[in-house]
C-alpha cells in the first residue's frame, strides 16, 4: 500500500520532477508541471516549496545546477536553471535569498535550454538550445566566475 500512495503524491505534487541536486542535508529539485522549486531537508524532514514562474522566467524550469559562492558558504551560491519553452528560452538565477534573476535569454533560439554546465573555475557556463542543436561558452565581461559577486543586478519582480 505505501509504493501505491507514495506514487500518488508524487503524481499529484511532484509531476515531470527534473533537475535534482543535494547539498549540506537538503534535496532540491523542480516540477515542470508546477513551475515549483521544492527543497527537502533532509536532517529535519521539513520542505519548502518556491514558484520559479517570475518575472522573465516565464516558461518551465528544467535542469538546474548550483555553484557555491566564493567563500564556501552556500548563502552565497546560485542555483541556475535551465528553460523550456516561455517567451524567450534562457538561463535563469536564484541566489541565497531567493531572489531570481536572469542571465541570458534569446529572442531567436526558442524551444528548450539544456545541458547546463561550468569549467572548473566556474568562469565559464555552458549551454545549448537543444531543438537549434547550437553549443554556447559564455562567460562575464568582468571576468569573475558566475560565483563572484554581482553588480547592478536586476532581480526579478515578484508577481502579485
Amino acid at each position: 500500500a505505501q509504493p501505491k500512495l507514495a506514487k500518488q503524491s508524487a503524481f499529484a505534487h511532484y509531476r515531470n520532477s527534473e533537475g535534482i541536486d543535494a547539498y549540506d542535508g537538503e534535496l532540491y529539485f523542480v516540477s515542470k508541471r508546477f513551475r515549483m522549486l521544492y527543497i527537502l531537508d533532509l536532517d529535519h524532514g521539513t520542505y519548502t516549496q518556491q514558484h520559479t514562474e517570475n518575472g522573465r522566467f516565464d516558461g518551465d524550469p528544467d535542469q538546474m545546477q548550483r555553484l557555491i559562492g566564493d567563500n564556501g558558504k552556500d548563502e552565497h551560491g546560485i542555483v541556475y536553471f535551465t528553460e523550456s519553452g516561455g517567451d524567450d528560452a534562457g538561463i535563469h538565477g536564484r541566489d541565497g535569498q531567493g531572489r531570481y534573476f536572469t542571465i541570458l535569454e534569446s529572442p531567436v533560439y526558442k524551444e528548450e535550454t539544456t545541458g547546463l554546465a561550468f569549467s572548473p573555475d566556474h568562469r565559464h557556463m555552458y549551454l545549448a538550445y537543444q531543438m537549434n542543436g547550437i553549443l554556447f561558452d559564455v562567460w562575464r565581461k568582468d571576468g569573475l566566475p558566475f560565483t563572484g559577486k554581482t553588480f547592478n543586478l536586476q532581480y526579478h519582480k515578484e508577481e502579485a
